[in-house]
């Protein structure tokens, strides 16, 4: 065999040997790493409850991971293998979820905001409110009217059924819509702090501090007329 024959059965073999480190580095290519889910804090209204009842959900952390919960009511609760986890019946309010130790992705080792339902005139269907009722101080001692004075009012709901119901309460220059849970026939509206006007001299007529109540189209409101001191 001549050296031009051996050179051409070499060559074949040549080529293979140079195109393999190619398709082997190939293959060997590491795939994309998924991208790590987004944890998510939430609390919902639980369906069918009555009084409404709230649970607080974990979705996208990391799997068997503590996680601490603050806020209205502070625990500790553990995911599944998913990431997921779910504590019944809590008060609702504005909550914090905090993983505990371990290198989490993202923001899976991050404290992570609860969302809340849209606070709602009511948290359930079967309140009906048909009567408020607004109240001054059962006492209207002297004051000096020359500086603003705080006068407390309260109130009372009047209906059927059962959950919470949002009442608005307004006076002078305040007001507030606190949630108050309903009983029938029944409830106490809570309290509401009005702060009076001042007179600038004693000649002029006695401040006035007012208080309205409103839920939903029914409301009631009142008023008092401060007793002022000698001089104020």
């Amino acid at each position: 065999m001549n050296r031009h024959a051996r050179y051409a059965l070499l060559a074949p073999l040549l080529v293979t040997a140079v195109a393999m480190p190619s398709t082997m580095a190939h293959a060997a290519a590491p795939a994309a790493p998924a991208a790590a889910p987004q944890a998510a804090c939430a609390l919902v209204a639980a369906p069918n409850t009555n009084p409404q009842e709230f649970d607080l959900t974990l979705t996208g952390f990391r799997a068997n991971q503590n996680v601490g919960i603050t806020g209205p009511e502070q625990f500790t609760v553990t995911t599944d293998q998913q990431g997921n986890a779910k504590t019944e019946d809590v008060k609702k309010g504005n909550y914090t979820a905090k993983p505990k130790g371990g290198q989490g992705q993202g923001n899976q080792n991050r404290s992570v905001g609860c969302t809340k339902p849209a606070r709602g005139t009511t948290t359930t269907t079967t309140v009906r409110i048909t009567d408020v009722d607004v109240a001054a101080p059962a006492t209207n001692p002297e004051v000096d009217c020359s500086v603003p004075q705080s006068v407390t009012f309260t109130g009372k709901l009047t209906g059927t059924g059962t959950g919470e119901v949002e009442v608005f309460w307004q006076g002078n220059s305040k007001a507030s819509s606190p949630l108050v849970k309903f009983t029938a026939p029944d409830t106490s509206a809570g309290s509401f702090t009005s702060k009076s006007n001042t007179r600038s001299a004693p000649t002029q007529p006695a401040p006035v501090a007012a208080a309205q109540l409103t839920v939903g189209k029914v409301s009631d409101s009142t008023f008092v007329t401060l007793k002022c001191k000698t001089g104020t």
